[in-house]
């Protein structure tokens, strides 16, 4: 095999960021440090929000594991991760890995027994901090709820006495919350949950050692309801937003293919021919791969061509990929990235002069539009049903367009019903106390980043939502199918 098909055949077997499970300690060299992520780990910052698949869930993973929480500190340069200790507070599989992360059914429980979620949540502090609180606490959960709520000046007791124990060592001490929506089955259960775990989060900033950090979905970001207590505004503006640069994304790929133990050495011998046509030196490549946009879009040109056809006015080929995988907040996922790349490999043919072509890319768009539709549907079912009965629309279109299509197919009435069925939540809107409506469906997507409003009241839906829901777009994507690619 040349160069070219071996990176090819790289990028082909290249896998997609999987989704994390914060209880599965990730290996420390797997650990790769977009460069603005550091302050999600620092902490004092207590509320990291992101959309999905843009790394809540690995960096949940890494702070909870001593060896890649190592490996983070020494990436980031952040040296406190070397004198914390951390627990789950909650995750997604809580209940079924061992730790004091209480099980949705266990909270459930709970509430039914009219606690707090304030209340819950210090007695899951509490039996995180284990021999730290100095007290020998009951066996069970339920058990140290109803000791601490009926012993409170005890409970307050114990917990200043692990902060000073803490202090005392040079130790400190955080509590981490993942994937809050698994809290309960039911929205509204979720709601008061989560709203316990953000006051909890601020309450105990009271501590001198112990911290919470909460890592949560941007829908949620978005819900005020969450945040309706006294100095939530604390919490609000030292938040954190997980997001990934086009230059974090494209050094992610290429750290792939610079390690990558078929095709690392004719990575590396293309690199090096980008490296001597701008002078650079070599000493510096491998940061340049990293942090530098031109010489990022130098490697790209190499692989794939400079431009999306055979001039510049079809775009270039850089720019082109990041931008057609974003959402209407700008921001494009790590995992629909990668999910592009390995697709536009795949629909490439072998004998092509480079590793894609700007036909390849569209067919890349195309499968990571397809998948990240449906990766949205799992968490929110009802998006389905609000773009299918979207299809053929052109897009930009206005408002009144919209739901004007939505009355006509009845698609508030099937949403709400798909509901109460209890197989889907409603949309964060649709949870408010107000009457269900096509503008409820139109604030939701517009909250997950699905549409954008556009200055002349017009209303986009970006090509990473608008492919697989087959609406139209005056000059946009349009790709054969990716087998038919395949050379």
């Amino acid at each position: 095999m040349d160069e070219r098909d071996l990176i090819r055949e790289a990028l082909r077997n290249m896998p997609a960021a999987a989704a994390h499970v914060a209880a599965d300690s990730p290996a420390a060299d797997a650990v790769y440090a977009p460069l603005h992520h550091g302050a999600a780990l620092r902490v004092d910052r207590s509320l990291v929000v992101g959309n999905r698949g843009v790394g809540k869930s690995f960096w949940a993973s890494v702070l909870a594991s001593d060896q890649a929480r190592e490996r983070a500190a020494d990436l980031y340069k952040l040296d406190e991760l070397r004198h914390v200790q951390v627990s789950l507070g909650f995750h997604e599989s809580a209940g079924i890995t061992v730790g004091p992360a209480p099980s949705p059914e266990q909270l459930g429980q709970l509430r039914a027994q009219a606690y707090t979620g304030q209340q819950i949540w210090k007695a899951v502090l509490l039996r995180a901090l284990g021999p730290l609180s100095g007290r020998v606490l009951p066996a069970s959960l339920a058990d140290t709820m109803r000791w601490s709520t009926a012993n409170i000046e005890e409970m307050e007791a114990a917990l200043r006495h692990a902060d000073a124990t803490l202090l005392s060592a040079n130790q400190r001490f955080l509590l981490v919350f993942d994937a809050l929506d698994r809290l309960a089955p039911e929205w509204a259960a979720v709601r008061e949950l989560s709203n316990g775990v953000l006051r909890f989060a601020l309450d105990v900033r009271g501590f001198r050692a112990i911290r919470a950090k909460v890592f949560l979905r941007a829908d949620q970001w978005h819900d005020e309801v969450l945040f309706r207590f006294a100095d939530a505004s604390k919490l609000r503006s030292e938040r954190v937003e997980l997001t990934w640069t086009q230059c974090d994304l494209y050094g992610l790929v290429y750290q792939y293919l610079w390690d990558h133990p078929t095709a690392a050495r004719a990575f590396q011998l293309l690199v090096n021919r980008v490296e001597a046509a701008v002078g650079g030196s070599p000493s510096f490549v491998t940061r340049d791969l990293r942090e530098s946009d031109s010489f990022q879009e130098g490697v790209f040109c190499e692989l794939a061509g400079e431009f999306m056809g055979s001039n510049p006015r079809r775009g270039r080929t850089y720019n082109w990929l990041h931008d057609h995988l974003a959402d209407a907040l700008g921001q494009t996922s790590p995992r629909s990235f990668q999910i592009a790349l390995r697709a536009a490999a795949l629909a490439a043919s072998n004998d092509l002069p480079r590793v894609l072509d700007h036909l390849s890319i569209k067919a890349g768009v195309q499968a990571a539009s397809d998948k990240r539709v449906e990766q949205l549907t799992e968490d929110y079912a009802w998006i389905r049903i609000a773009l299918e009965d979207l299809a053929e629309l052109e897009v930009p279109a206005s408002p009144d367009t919209f739901e004007r299509r939505w009355r006509e197919r009845e698609t508030v009435k099937r949403i709400c019903e798909l509901a109460q069925t209890r197989e889907v939540d409603a949309p964060v809107t649709f949870a408010l106390p107000a009457i269900p409506s096509e503008q409820g469906i139109l604030q939701s997507l517009k909250s997950l980043g699905v549409i954008e409003e556009r200055a002349e009241s017009r209303i986009n839906v970006p090509d990473i939502f608008r492919v697989a829901a087959k609406l139209k777009r005056r000059g946009g994507v349009r790709v054969p199918p990716p087998t038919a690619r395949r050379g």
